[in-house]
């Protein structure tokens, strides 16, 4: 007694005698459709790497930018940035002027 080679091996598949059988040829569009659907989803996920790695990159930039603009708002920044404008310190302290005042 033979026993019949039912099963496909993955060396047949490789080898494409899995393909030259006529009653394997149904399978041909599964199989296309399972390659393409495994590169569609190499494809996202290398886009999706990409996207993390945009992301960490813009987040490092917008760390550095905040950290610039809260060294621009100390008080001697603000006063070198104005005193080409002839603008100083004023040595007087502020007062509330209040106009129900009699």
């Amino acid at each position: 007694m033979k026993k019949s080679k039912s099963k496909t091996s993955i060396l047949s598949l490789l080898k494409g005698d899995f393909f030259s059988k006529k009653q394997n040829a149904r399978y041909i569009p599964f199989l296309f459709l399972v390659v393409t659907l495994l590169l569609l989803n190499i494809r996202l996920s290398f886009h999706a790497e990409r996207l993390l790695k945009s992301s960490i990159k813009l987040e490092h930039e917008v760390a550095d930018l905040r950290s610039q603009l809260m060294s621009m708002y100390k008080r001697s920044a603000i006063e070198s940035m104005v005193i080409n404008q002839d603008l100083y310190t004023s040595l007087n302290p502020p007062y509330i002027i209040d106009a129900n005042e009699k």
